[in-house]
């Protein structure tokens, strides 16, 4: 299983390697965002302060709720621009949604095709045709993901509540027993929200694995990554482990970089380089991290056996010797 998981991670790294410009997308998406926020969504905000009378200086010096009290007679009386600042949040919500998804389906088919072929590299070209292939079934797939993530998450707070009110009872009869349960009910909802999480992170995973590979539709995927994980449990020991690292790494990472703060002079002219090589890096692990599993769920999911043969490992098959013909009998002749 070791060797297995090496392997997949090795295969990933290089499908990553060969297509490296991914990390330059996923930066440049980024910067995207930011500056279509700032484009979508503040111009709308400063023409709102501006019509309602707010003194950003005021607003900065002062707690925004209070003076947001103070204008709410302006509020009311400007409800068509609060009107607007909230449909240019909806509008840059749902710009950046249909963005992300296209670069994301643009960067797993390009993996998945690396992997599938063996030798394929990044082009404009490809990425684009996949993300206009993977979209919409990329959209709809994460959106049922993400319900019935809400709807985890919905199961275990109900869980949590109960186990506390069971400990509020025990309050009531022993200090002693109420700790105790204190403590078990926090290890196994501990426990088990770890593992249902990184199921669900698993099957999203391979779920998105099984669109890109196959062309299924959202609900045939999520079915065959259930169907997977059942098949086999090592799948999310695999994702388990590359969540680790990256988390692993990230640590690392601060660590490195938190001396340059106490530098007075050149830790301030330093810092922004080093947090643009930080992104980087994550950049480069958590698609690494994709590239690792989409390996893994190719060589488990679509490797051809071997066919059975009775020679050694080392050795070519022995063929088999056809029987040697029957020799005829003469018949001699009677003897007078």
């Amino acid at each position: 299983m070791t060797t297995v998981f090496l392997t997949a991670i090795g295969d990933g790294i290089h499908a990553l390697n060969r297509n490296w410009q991914l990390v330059l997308v996923q930066m440049m998406f980024t910067m995207f965002s930011f500056t279509s926020f700032f484009i979508i969504v503040g111009v709308p905000i400063a023409v709102a302060f501006i019509i309602f009378g707010l003194d950003l200086t005021e607003v900065l010096r002062h707690d925004v709720l209070s003076t947001l009290r103070q204008s709410g007679d302006l509020i009311h009386k400007y409800f068509g621009m609060a009107v607007l600042i909230i449909v240019s949040v909806v509008v840059y919500l749902f710009f950046v949604i249909v963005v992300w998804v296209f670069t994301i389906g643009g960067t797993v088919g390009t993996l998945v095709r690396s992997i599938r072929e063996g030798e394929a590299r990044f082009s404009t070209r490809a990425f684009m045709t996949e993300g206009r292939r993977l979209f919409f079934p990329l959209l709809f797939f994460t959106t049922v993901v993400g319900i019935l993530f809400g709807a985890l998450a919905l199961v275990l707070g109900v869980i949590g509540g109960g186990a506390a009110a069971i400990i509020d009872m025990a309050k009531e009869f022993e200090a002693t027993l109420a700790l105790f349960l204190g403590i078990f009910f926090s290890l196994v909802l501990l426990s088990c929200g770890l593992f249902l999480i990184l199921a669900m992170l698993s099957a999203l995973v391979y779920g998105i694995a099984h669109l890109a590979f196959e062309g299924s539709r959202p609900l045939a995927a999520l079915k065959g990554s259930l169907n997977y994980l059942s098949a086999k449990p090592a799948s999310i020991a695999l994702y388990g482990f590359l969540i680790f690292c990256y988390i692993l790494i990230g640590l690392v990472i601060v660590l490195i970089g938190s001396p340059l703060a106490l530098v007075p002079v050149i830790g301030s002219s330093l810092s922004l380089p080093y947090q643009v090589f930080v992104y980087i890096v994550q950049c480069y692990v958590s698609l690494a991290m994709f590239a690792a599993s989409f390996a893994y769920y190719f060589k488990t999911a679509y490797a051809a056996p071997a066919p059975a043969t009775t020679a050694g490992p080392d050795t070519a098959p022995q063929q088999l010797e056809e029987p040697s013909p029957i020799p005829e009998v003469k018949e001699e002749p009677p003897q007078e």
